[in-house]
Order: C-alpha cells, then sequence, then structure tokens
C-alpha cells in the first residue's frame, strides 16, 4: 500500500512560511493585501473567496474584495479594474471567471499589471518561468505539484535514487535537489499544469515527458512506465491503472473530478443542511495504483495546496513591488 503524500501538512507549512514573511513585512510599515474582484453572487465564486480569504487570513494577509453586480457593463468593469490595478496598498489581483458577459481579454488580461498576477494568467509570467526569471508568479496548481515533491524530497529520494550518484556538472548543492536527474512523465499538457510543471522541473534538471490523449498508445505507456515521478491530471475517473506504472513509481494524482453522491443502494445521498444530493471528489487515478505506488498524493489533496501558493505568490508580488 502506497504511503501517503500528505497535501495538508504541506499547505500548512507554506502558510506557515508566508505568515512570518508577512510580519516581517509588516514590521517595516508594508502590509501585504490582496484585491479580489468578482462579478455576481456564483455558489463557486462566493466558495472560492471563502476559502481565499481564510487562506489569506491565516497567512497574515490582508483582503479587500471588490463585488460588482451582474449586469455590470464592460466599460465599469475595466474602470474598476484599473482602479485596483493601479492602488499601490494592493499587491495582487485575484479576478473571479468566467465573466458572462466581459470580454476578459480585454478587460482583464491587458489591465492587469504581470506583478500584480498573483493568479498567473498573464503571458508575462510564463515567459518568466520559462526563462527562469525567480521575479515570476507562476500558476497556482503546477506551483503545489512540486511543493509536494520538494516537501518529500527526502522519503521520494530513497525510492528513486537508492544508489544515484551526483552527476559530475552538477552545480554545488544542486546535486542534493531530488529534481536533478529525476525521471518525470505528466499525463496532461495544459497551461494550468502539464506545461508550467513541465518547465519548473526542466528547470531543475529533472528529465520530464509530457503525454496525453493525443499521444500514440504504446509511446504513452513506455513513457509512464519507465518514470519515477507520474503526474496525473485527466479528466475521467479510472484513467489512470497499475498496470500503467512502475513498481514503487511516486503518483502524484492533480484530477479534480466531481460525481453525484449515491449510496450501495444506487439511492442518492442527499446533505441534510443544504438538501441537495452530496458531491464527492475523485482523481484520475483507479484504486489499484496505491497496491503498486511507494507515494501517493490523496483526493482531495493537491488542490488543498493551491490557495496557500496564492498567498506565497502575493507574499512574492509584495516583495517585488516594494524593491524587497
Amino acid at each position: 500500500m502506497a504511503n501517503v503524500l500528505d497535501c495538508k501538512v504541506v499547505a500548512q507549512a507554506i502558510k506557515d512560511e508566508c505568515k512570518a514573511a508577512a510580519e516581517e513585512l509588516k514590521a517595516q510599515g508594508i502590509t501585504p493585501k490582496l484585491g479580489i474582484i468578482r462579478v455576481g453572487e456564483k455558489g463557486p465564486d462566493l466558495s472560492y473567496e471563502k476559502g481565499a480569504t481564510k487562506t489569506m487570513e491565516e497567512a497574515g494577509i490582508e483582503v479587500e474584495v471588490f463585488a460588482m453586480p451582474a449586469d455590470v457593463s464592460q466599460e465599469d468593469y475595466i474602470q474598476l479594474f484599473r482602479k485596483v490595478n493601479a492602488d499601490p496598498a494592493i499587491h495582487g489581483i485575484l479576478a473571479f471567471r468566467p465573466l458572462d458577459n466581459i470580454d476578459e481579454n480585454e478587460a482583464i488580461s491587458k489591465n492587469l499589471s504581470p506583478e500584480k498576477d498573483v493568479d498567473s494568467s498573464n503571458p508575462t509570467n510564463m515567459g518568466k518561468l520559462v526563462i527562469n526569471d525567480p521575479t515570476g508568479l507562476y500558476p497556482c496548481t503546477a506551483s503545489a505539484i512540486v511543493e509536494v515533491i520538494d516537501y518529500y524530497a527526502e522519503e521520494i529520494k530513497k525510492v528513486v535514487r537508492p544508489n544515484y550518484v551526483p552527476l559530475p556538472l552538477a552545480k554545488p548543492g544542486q546535486e542534493d535537489d531530488v529534481c536533478c536527474g529525476l525521471d518525470v512523465c505528466i499525463i496532461n499538457n495544459s497551461n494550468v499544469i502539464g506545461k508550467p510543471v513541465s518547465m519548473m522541473l526542466t528547470n531543475r534538471f529533472a528529465t520530464v515527458s509530457i503525454v496525453h490523449h493525443l499521444t500514440h498508445e504504446e509511446v504513452k505507456n513506455d513513457y509512464i512506465k519507465r518514470a519515477d515521478v507520474v503526474i496525473c491530471a485527466v479528466p475521467f475517473k479510472n484513467s489512470v491503472t497499475a498496470d500503467m506504472i512502475k513498481e514503487g513509481a511516486v503518483v502524484i494524482d492533480a484530477a479534480v473530478i466531481r460525481e453525484k453522491a449515491f449510496d450501495a443502494d444506487g439511492n442518492p445521498i442527499m446533505n441534510e443542511k443544504t438538501g441537495k444530493q452530496k458531491v464527492i471528489t475523485l482523481g484520475c487515478c483507479s484504486p489499484d495504483v496505491e497496491e503498486k505506488a511507494s507515494w501517493k498524493t490523496p483526493v482531495p489533496g493537491v488542490g488543498s495546496i493551491t490557495s496557500a501558493l496564492l498567498a506565497k505568490n502575493l507574499i512574492k508580488a509584495c516583495k517585488v513591488l516594494n524593491g524587497k
């Protein structure tokens, strides 16, 4: 049975780190602050807002919500967005999407300063990721995956490199980086997970392959089977099975698949508080993967780290904007 890569522990460690950094900034007269821009009162937006606000408070970061009516015009939205973006007291902006009646590219992408792009939707930050610019703000879900690898580096090393010989050209300290020489296969090629994770790991000298639904089956299986670490985010449950991975592989399941809950007799399981049918969150790995992997993330798991990474990006943005 696979050991658990506890993502909640990783998230708490990041929040503790952010809180210490926030206190240090406040001692210098700088209060880290996030601006949330929301249109209407959609359930997912309100839920995300509540979670993000709670995380920021735990990390010692202030939050100000700018709520607009559901029928706001594009002109009014842009006017408010530019005002928030220009406010020196706000160090990062989280704008909820999708926007029903507003051109997001015109309203957000063209008006959001890369330095305040804590959700990493501006192409400038993706460019910074490619060239390994330390001032860049990187996608939270992708960063969460790498944070898991870093947090459990010693455990992963014992599994994937028991007889590891440091590379002769490695820089001092680099030979201790768990990513250096790591063979990773990513089953996802999106801008949110696959591409940024591949860049983050490549920048740290991992050997990375990306496969997806259009990769020839034999080629895909070959890449996955030889990987030390398999990172998967496929939108279908049971897409990754035990026979696809090698014995002892480390598996990070970053998929978020939601299904309505039913009992053993096929009857809907209801939420007593809301009166609605309960929804369960699944990953893309089949249960038998846990029997073959050495370490694996639970589901839900990686998602619990993403809001903590939003706080980490906010602290980073605050420091860059203040020349720290």
